[in-house]
């Protein structure tokens, strides 16, 4: 039987056997992966399968190609994509500016068109599955987990409530009047319409310590873990949060977490930039994860998370794009970059953890923190599989000396020859195969723009063109 890319998924069982393929260990030469009904059943080398697997499987031979895990997004706002180059230049605290404007002015409509043109970018970026942020009712988060399931991207979806709107802006923002009863109901809704989707895993959320009270972020954080769900919630992002957080309850953000009890080994805390020695070993001992967003402390931030710090000491973390940019390998050169630049260069290390570290955060720590470690994040056997095909036979990078560097510094999306989930390709040579991009994005632009219009966004700053000299 003939097979190619576009159309591994199409038969029950599978082989692909690429030049090299990515293990949990490091890269393996001339291998053979196999894929029965979504998840990978072997990884055997080449010579030992020839001579112990049926020949009826049909095999996929990736010649000058590589297969790597697919990557975690640990961290976005999926239904921002319109407003990307208006954040440009914005000083921090934008999400009281641009981001609370547009999602209470998101209808189901245009949260459907949103989100699936963000996960179109990130299968073209190279991201298999995505942790959203969000805080919507039950109309918007079906229409996000629809445009997950037609695209074929892996999703952790999220809903939440708020009770508290500690900051002031002059920008529309989400009332604040839900009560504990309204969260337990809320959450019982989302979990029981998330069971009904494929390759959807629900999720609840707080925004910050500002936007909800202690009993709120409590119990929401105690129904996951005691479902075994992510709770995530936004914490030592920026200055005036850890400000305000001391000033009413007398501690920073991770220290109020950890006192009312909302950490632990179902949190994710989003960002944990402004950390203190004390809040580090309060994330170590609870088991709680971070998602550690780069570029979001490039752009926006008041700093860079210590994720070396974080590796050293075993605390779980993956990397996020925080709705900056849906482009893994971009992304993994940001995390490597913030690090040299913010803790190795005034030490002189200038290893900052090696490539390794930040592959594997993108990968299998990543889908721990995100509660799918037992699902995803590694080419393992058990495990979905989730995989890129890479072009390996480009100048750029060759000849190879060290393939995990050369994945953080030289790989970038032109190299991504397919995206595929659950042994099915969402994306083979940067086009969706579920639709026509060009049409999609001709369709649904006018959209995007009206959507981003219409909603209360404060600008500070114009376009880049209105300061040149």
């Amino acid at each position: 039987m003939t097979l190619g890319l576009e159309s591994l998924g199409s038969v029950g069982a599978y082989a692909v056997r690429p030049d090299i393929l990515l293990g949990p260990d490091g890269p393996i030469r001339d291998a053979v992966m196999t894929v029965e009904n979504g998840r990978i059943a072997t990884i055997e080398p080449a010579c030992r399968r020839d001579e112990t697997i049926d020949s009826g499987i049909p095999t996929l031979r990736l010649e000058n190609r590589a297969i790597v895990p697919g990557f975690i997004d640990t961290h976005h706002h999926v239904t921002e994509p319109f407003a990307k180059a208006i954040a440009c230049g914005e000083p921090a605290q934008m999400w009281k500016r641009i981001w609370m404007p547009l999602e209470e002015a998101t209808s189901p409509e245009t949260a459907y068109i949103a989100a699936k043109w963000t996960f179109f970018e990130a299968l073209r970026g190279g991201f298999t599955t995505v942790v959203d942020h969000g805080i919507r009712g039950a109309e918007h988060t079906d229409a996000i987990q629809r445009a997950a399931e037609e695209t074929g991207l892996r999703l952790v979806s999220s809903t939440g409530v708020y009770d508290l709107s500690d900051f002031d802006t002059d920008a529309r923002k989400p009332a604040a009047a839900s009560t504990i009863d309204d969260a337990l109901r809320t959450a019982d809704d989302h979990v029981a319409r998330t069971a009904e989707r494929r390759n959807v895993t629900p999720s609840l959320a707080c925004g910050t310590v500002q936007s909800n009270s202690g009993e709120m972020i409590k119990c929401l954080s105690d129904y996951c873990a005691e479902r075994g769900m992510v709770f995530q919630i936004h914490a030592n992002e920026h200055t005036p949060e850890v400000h305000r957080c001391i000033e009413r309850e007398g501690c920073r953000p991770i220290e109020y977490l950890h006192r009312i009890g909302a950490l632990g080994p179902t949190t994710l805390i989003a960002h944990a930039t402004l950390v203190t020695g004390d809040e580090i070993a309060m994330l170590r001992d609870t088991d709680t994860a971070v998602s550690y967003n780069p570029v979001a402390s490039q752009w926006k931030g008041n700093g860079v998370a210590p994720a070396l710090d974080y590796a050293r000491r075993g605390i779980r973390f993956g990397l996020g794009t925080d709705a900056t940019r849906n482009d893994a390998f971009r992304l993994l050169d940001a995390a490597e970059a913030c690090q040299r630049l913010a803790y190795g260069i005034p030490n002189d290390d200038f290893s900052c953890g090696a490539g390794w570290v930040w592959l594997e955060a993108a990968t299998r720590a990543g889908a721990q923190a995100a509660g799918l470690g037992v699902v995803t994040g590694a080419l393992e056997p058990g495990l979905a599989a989730d995989f890129l095909v890479l072009e390996t036979q480009w100048p750029e990078v060759l000849p190879s000396w060290d393939f995990a560097w050369e994945l953080v510094r030289y790989y970038d999306r032109a190299n991504i020859v397919a995206t595929v989930v659950a042994g099915r390709p969402a994306v083979v040579g940067g086009e969706p195969v579920s639709v026509s991009m060009e049409a999609f994005t001709r369709e649904h632009l006018q959209t995007g723009i009206r959507s981003v219009e219409n909603a209360d966004i404060v600008r500070l700053h114009g376009p880049s063109d209105t300061y040149r000299p």
